[in-house]
């Protein structure tokens, strides 16, 4: 039997993984829900992305929390407590290959592909290949997968009224990247800078977001900005983070989960990125916006920066000007015309049914990766 043409009931995707992946692969949902509308979709991961994907994702039915210190054989019978007729796992994990050792449980495994290229794969699309075997179906739109609206309506208007400030226009900033990864974020007295000439230029109130971690780093940006920030780091749920992020016009983002959020709720992304490469992890549908110093990062793909002290931004992250920032945000919020429509944003990743114009569009952004002298992929 075809099995693009086999029929599923109950299907179970099998993903603990950090916020930032758990996001990109949220098109995996939607695109099983449309080939399979009658199905049951279970989402098994952490638990702390509970309200973020069974509360927003429409695509997902019910949501069963990973506990990483369960075993093997505790797992195994949690697996097959849900009965799944179909087993999607996007663990990249041996946990995930074995988990369905002699079941005739049907299972797709996700295979991560090469990461050190600047010509590789989007994670969307890696994503998407693990079910493209089932999947005859694409939604016309891969973003949004995230619908916080009724959260916004609330939430939103509470935080700005107890920050002593008159509802307005917002801008997201995202200063910090957690405390694992330090280099991937931009320099400290860029987002000083450019949390200025925002209120000199602009009605628009910026809006501080990140965990815990990022609390102090986004006071003292707020502290050198005559306090007229509103710095919500560590201060949300993953939900009400992407209903504050829903209700921004634009987010400055280096590469973290937020800035995967805010793709998954339809808002425009200016991705800063130097030690990473954007055509892997780059806010999906947003390349036109990306700043990128790939070429300036000696260590590229390192988890630490070989050329700066230890919790600090990455050398080539400095490299990346406050005036060509300003410039995206400008083009974004109106002063000038965007370069992408709204509707146009969100496209068919490279590597997975692809478009025309998505080929034109990777293509001429990796282009751009590649120094003079060498020639392109």
């Amino acid at each position: 039997m075809d099995s693009s043409a086999q029929s599923f009931a109950n299907i179970v995707i099998f993903h603990p993984a950090a916020i930032g992946d758990a996001v990109l692969a949220t098109p995996v949902a939607a695109t099983l829900r449309l080939n399979y509308p009658g199905a049951k979709i279970t989402y098994w991961s952490h638990a702390s992305l509970r309200p973020l994907l069974l509360g927003l994702c429409p695509s997902i039915d019910e949501f069963v929390d990973f506990h990483k210190e369960v075993g093997f054989f505790e797992l195994r019978k949690q697996l097959l407590a849900m009965r799944p007729d179909l087993f999607i796992d996007l663990s990249n994990s041996f946990r995930g290959e074995f988990l369905t050792s002699f079941t005739p449980i049907k299972a797709l495994h996700y295979d991560k592909s090469d990461s050190n290229t600047p010509a590789q794969q989007h994670a969307v699309g890696n994503f998407l290949e693990t079910i493209r075997p089932i999947s005859p179906q694409t939604p016309e739109r891969l973003f949004p997968t995230l619908y916080p609206d009724a959260i916004a309506e609330k939430l939103v208007p509470e935080l700005v009224a107890a920050h002593n400030m008159v509802l307005g226009p917002l801008i997201g900033l995202v200063p910090g990247v957690g405390h694992l990864r330090p280099h991937r974020g931009w320099i400290f007295d860029g987002w000083v800078y450019l949390v200025r000439r925002l209120l000199e230029d602009s009605k628009h109130i910026p809006v501080l977001i990140g965990g815990p971690e990022d609390f102090e780093l986004a006071q003292r940006i707020n502290m050198e900005s005559g306090s007229r920030c509103i710095n919500l780091c560590g201060q949300l749920q993953l939900d009400e983070t992407a209903a504050v992020l829903k209700c921004c016009d634009v987010v400055v983002s280096g590469d973290t989960g937020p800035a995967h959020i805010a793709v998954a709720v339809g808002t425009p992304v200016i991705g800063l990125y130097g030690p990473t490469y954007p055509s892997r992890s780059g806010p999906y549908g947003n390349f036109d916006q990306i700043l990128d110093q790939n070429q300036a990062c000696q260590c590229i793909g390192a988890k630490y920066c070989q050329l700066t002290g230890p919790g600090q931004p990455g050398e080539c992250m400095g490299k990346i000007m406050l005036p060509e920032v300003l410039e995206k945000v400008r083009q974004v919020i109106g002063t000038e015309p965007a370069a992408t429509a709204p509707d146009e944003q969100f496209e068919t990743p490279p590597g997975v049914f692809l478009e025309p114009e998505v080929m034109r569009e990777m293509e001429e952004f990796m282009r751009s990766q590649v120094p003079p002298d060498v020639d392109g992929p």
